[in-house]
């Protein structure tokens, strides 16, 4: 895994007030804790990442929360996200009289302080499907706390606002259904023959999945071109096999974003521990059937 890059010179605070008003965008932010703390865990080195996003992708969920977190292993290195919506931010700006530092950094240190805490039942690599069932407690469920022995991390902005990306839509979709298996790693295509010398994937390129493997199919050669629609839809398929609730939300999420006719299924996340849903409800997965023609079948 890449070290984080350079933050941008952008002033936060402006940015947040200019944030676009009809989009699904997001901006991430860089938060740098003070050296002094002994906050480092005890095995891996943990990465926490902040993004504030203008909208909820999932909004159709009931009795959503502002603030969402993903957690992935990789490399050595414990990643974990945490996503506020802008109305969270401002709200906070708010309670602290405009202070950023403050109204991010409640959510931060919250989310600091239960990684390093519970940092080896992370590392398991079961607890975003332990937690969408109700088995863990979340990592932002002691946000009312006292976490003031972590300080208060300084702000800058990584980059400017841009679209929501797969890779947003997976994390958010995975705190609220749990783990989506899908692979988002670089595609490099095996050689054929007879080498095009225009086909990129002839010359060894990698492509960043999804976007640019599918940009990258109308320059390829026709064999490169089948396997680079082989590799999409067995990806697909082991995502959609995976989590098949949080795959349809992961669909329509995208649907969404890009303002494209969404289906009309909505999907729900699972019932927490102890709720069972009723035989004539509708199925949380989403298939619009009833929970006894479906899941309860």
């Amino acid at each position: 895994m890449a070290t984080q890059p350079a933050p941008q010179n952008l002033d936060p605070a402006a940015l947040l007030e200019a944030a676009p008003d009809d989009e699904f965008a997001l901006i991430e932010l860089r938060l740098d804790w003070p050296y002094n703390l002994d906050i480092y865990p005890k095995h891996k080195q943990l990465w926490l990442r902040c993004f504030v996003l203008t909208r909820d992708p999932l909004g159709w969920i009931v009795n959503r929360d502002d603030a969402w977190t993903a957690v992935t292993f990789e490399d050595d290195v414990l990643e974990v996200d945490l996503y506020l919506t802008l109305d969270a931010v401002r709200a906070g700006l708010e309670e602290t009289g405009g202070d950023l530092t403050a109204a991010v950094g409640r959510y931060a240190s919250t989310v600091m302080a239960a990684a390093l805490e519970r940092e080896e039942e992370l590392l398991e690599g079961d607890y975003a499907n332990r937690a969408a069932r109700g088995e863990a407690p979340r990592l932002l469920d002691d946000l009312d706390g006292d976490h003031s022995a972590l300080g208060t991390p300084t702000i800058q902005v990584k980059r400017d606002w841009s679209k929501i990306g797969l890779g947003a839509l997976t994390d958010l979709v995975q705190h609220a259904f749990g783990h989506v298996d899908l692979d988002r790693s670089n595609v490099t295509l095996d050689p054929v023959e007879p080498v095009d010398e225009e086909c990129p994937a002839c010359k060894g390129q990698a492509f960043g999945y999804p976007s640019s493997l599918e940009e990258a199919k109308q320059t390829m050669c026709a064999a490169h071109r089948n396997a680079a629609v082989a590799v999409n839809t067995a990806r697909l398929l082991r995502a959609r096999n995976s989590n098949h609730a949080g795959w349809r939300a992961v669909d329509k999420a995208v649907m969404r974003v890009n303002k494209a006719p969404e289906p009309g299924y909505a999907p729900q996340p699972p019932r927490l521990i102890g709720e069972t849903p009723a035989r004539n409800d509708p199925c949380p997965c989403g298939s619009g059937k009833k929970y006894k023609r479906c899941h309860g079948a």
